[in-house]
This record gives structure tokens, C-alpha cells and sequence, in this order.
């Protein structure tokens, strides 16, 4: 086990209720450009940045409370240890304790190569431009239309399905919003598991 942890080219992590790097394999230290020892005990934000890690944050807190894992869990952006923008597939599977309570997040982590960047004003259907990844779905009733269901629906398959919600904070009535590349690798993985 530990040889194949060694020589895997997939990055493997240990994220803990905290948000904080348990342990992690060589390959996940170099796609993060800092050494292992610089992650242990350090939070995902120390390590990713803001802008990664507000990305990746509510997937991991969503596994932990709901005990579901999430799949092909697509970001990216700049992090501090490297000084090139990276892209990622993380799969997030919940780790139980003996009392079966989900109190760490295993992340396999995939890098992505940087595609070809196609000539101005050009991009294709499978490789969107990086405006329309990251356009935002702002309420409940835009991510909803967008999906084509009502707002309990959305909600239920959040609940039930990880369906990829974002929120600044907790509370009842916050503020909620969705990444549209987010809900589109959602919609397909939940079409491939149904057919």
C-alpha cells in the first residue's frame, strides 16, 4: 500500500472536520507545490488559497454532514504554492470512525493538463471559454429554471443528492448560489447513474 501511494500519479488527501490536512501522498503535495510536511495541520485556505479552497470547502462540509460522497468535483484556480493556474477532479468519499460518524474527508484528486487555448473570440462545446464556466446562478428560483425543475426539487435533490449548492454561511435564509459548470457535471453524472 504505502509503495502504490508512493508512485501513484493521483493525489490523495486526508481532510479533516476542521478543514485541515490530516495526511497525504507525495503526488498531492507536488500538485499542490508545497512539501508534505507543509500541509499537515495547515487548513485547506493556508494551503489552496481563498479561491480554491471557497470552491471546495462546501463539498467537504457536505459530505461530512450529509455521509455521502461526491464525485468528479470539477475547480480550479491559482494556488500560492504554484504560479500557474491549475485545474482539478476531486472525488470526495466520507471516512467514518468506529462509531460510524463521518469526521474526515478523503479526497483522490486528479490534475488536469491545461488545454490548448483555442484562437480569440473561438471555443468549442466541449471546452467551454472560462466566462461561461464560471457564470453564477444567483437564488433558488434561477438555479432551478436553469435545471428545468422547481425549487423544491432543487432543494430535495441538494439534500438527498448533493446536488452542488453553494452558501456564504449556514443560517436559514442565507444567500445561495451555484456554479452553472458545477450543475452541468451534475446533471450528467445523474443522468449516467440512471441509465
Amino acid at each position: 500500500m504505502a509503495e502504490f501511494l508512493k508512485s501513484s500519479s493521483v493525489g490523495f488527501g486526508i481532510i479533516d472536520d476542521q478543514m485541515r490536512y490530516r495526511a497525504l501522498n507525495l503526488r498531492l503535495a507536488e500538485m499542490n507545490g508545497i512539501s508534505i510536511e507543509s500541509h499537515l495541520g495547515r487548513t485547506l485556505r493556508d494551503v489552496l488559497g481563498d479561491d480554491v479552497a471557497f470552491q471546495v470547502e462546501p463539498a467537504i462540509k457536505r459530505v461530512l454532514e450529509t455521509g455521502q460522497p461526491i464525485f468528479n468535483f470539477a475547480l480550479d484556480g491559482n494556488l500560492p504554492g504554484r504560479g500557474e493556474a491549475t485545474r482539478f477532479i476531486d472525488h470526495l468519499l466520507p471516512l467514518r470512525d468506529a462509531g460510524g460518524r463521518v469526521k474526515q474527508v478523503g479526497a483522490v484528486v486528479v490534475e488536469l493538463r491545461p488545454s490548448p487555448k483555442p484562437a480569440s473570440g473561438v471555443h468549442t462545446d466541449d471546452e467551454p471559454s472560462s466566462d461561461a464556466r464560471k457564470e453564477i446562478l444567483r437564488s433558488w428560483k434561477e438555479i432551478a429554471n436553469y435545471v428545468g425543475a422547481c425549487v423544491k426539487t432543487v432543494q430535495r435533490w441538494e439534500r438527498q443528492y448533493a446536488f452542488p449548492v453553494r452558501r456564504l454561511e449556514r443560517s436559514k435564509g442565507a444567500v445561495v448560489f451555484a456554479l452553472r459548470a458545477e450543475v452541468d457535471t451534475w446533471v450528467q453524472m445523474r443522468t449516467r447513474q440512471a441509465s
